[in-house]
């Protein structure tokens, strides 16, 4: 604490004033009267710092001595907080009630992703139908039964994997006791909901993107029962063709034949359709397309059949990959589509087709 004065004004001050601080342009003085109350104001400031810590120890003991029971209201607060909140999102977005049952259906009408369809602003989000392990109708209610597994084909950017994490977040959200973003839905309770979405190597462990995702499909099969929901996106992607097509057909084979576990199959391998035709539950399915001239528009539209084309080099050519690259690409499919032909042919072991009632 000091009094401030002008060095033009300073010869004036009274003579008991002491001077503690010289300046440019002032002078800084401190008088006995002034250096007393300082003393008895820093000691007020002590006191009232072992005061505050005085307090906060009785503080810390009152609530050290009734934790279990803050414990416990902090947990019901934060139970109602987050079923508040399942409550506001499921009246302000058109949620409805899934029924649950004691069966192994996945049936979704008309589903849409809870978040992806905030996200969007200049178009709304096209729901999307899916019906697993039960007899009755094939997705978006077709005439078949409901298959355990899905090949879903399409472009890429269509949106399969929105669709792979769309389906295990409803059967998630329903789970939990969440209403869902659906017009309808009847489910069965999943004993785990295992995917293998994206791809990414694992450099601390040493492991490769495909070592990573041949691990992860790995315990999938290990794990999965046919109670169980499997998503898998693009397995045997990140090996040379023909090996991730065995793979994939062995693995896709597998989950509907031996495990009969709920999946859905994103892929790009088009010979895998060939499953569809050969084993009564699976399915094939496709992400709709419409082209334009030389555009093509994503509809989003997820339907019975399996698709013939990924149109790999249109969906480089929106990402901005130049025209001369483009041009060269479309060039050099054209020479392998006309000197090439990958058929699989491929026929479920004797053993393997009498689990299963022949496909119609």
């Amino acid at each position: 604490y000091f009094l401030s004065v002008s060095r033009a004004k300073a010869a004036a001050v009274p003579e008991h004033w002491i001077r503690r601080q010289t300046l440019a342009n002032e002078e800084r003085f401190v008088t006995p009267e002034l250096k007393g109350r300082e003393g008895k104001i820093l000691q007020l400031k002590a006191r009232a710092a072992l005061r505050e810590y005085a307090l906060f120890c009785e503080l810390r003991q009152a609530v050290g001595e009734q934790a279990g029971p803050i414990r416990a209201a902090a947990r019901l607060v934060a139970e109602l907080d987050a079923l508040a909140s399942l409550a506001e999102v499921a009246a302000s977005g058109g949620y409805c009630r899934p029924e649950i049952t004691a069966g192994r259906e996945l049936l979704i009408e008309a589903g849409r992703h809870p978040v992806v369809e905030q996200l969007l602003v200049e178009q709304p989000f096209t729901p999307n139908a899916i019906a697993l392990g039960s007899a009755g109708a094939a997705v978006d209610a077709g005439d078949t039964d409901h298959p355990d597994l899905i090949v879903l084909t399409g472009p890429n950017a269509s949106g399969k994997s929105c669709y792979l994490r769309q389906t295990g977040l409803l059967q998630l959200m329903a789970q939990i006791g969440s209403w869902i973003p659906a017009r309808s839905a009847r489910l069965g309770i999943a004993d785990r909901i295992f995917t293998r979405v994206g791809a990414g190597d694992d450099l601390a462990a040493g492991q490769s993107t495909f070592m990573v995702e041949m691990a992860e499909t790995a315990n999938i099969l290990h794990h999965a029962t046919d109670r169980s929901l499997v998503l898998l996106d693009e397995i045997g992607r990140g090996t040379a063709t023909f090996d991730g097509l065995s793979i994939a057909w062995a693995v896709a084979e597998h989950l509907a034949i031996e495990i009969r576990a709920r999946s859905v199959f994103a892929t790009h391998y088009h010979e895998l359709n060939e499953l569809g035709e050969q084993l009564a539950n699976v399915a094939n399915a496709q992400v709709l397309v419409q082209e334009t001239g030389e555009e093509l528009v994503f509809l989003h539209q997820v339907v019975p059949g399996g698709a013939s084309r990924s149109y790999g080099i249109e969906a480089a050519r929106l990402a901005g990959v130049p025209a001369t690259v483009v041009r060269r690409a479309r060039q050099v499919l054209s020479r392998i589509e006309a000197n090439s032909h990958v058929a699989v042919g491929l026929e479920v072991s004797r053993a393997q087709a009498d689990q299963l009632p022949a496909a119609a």
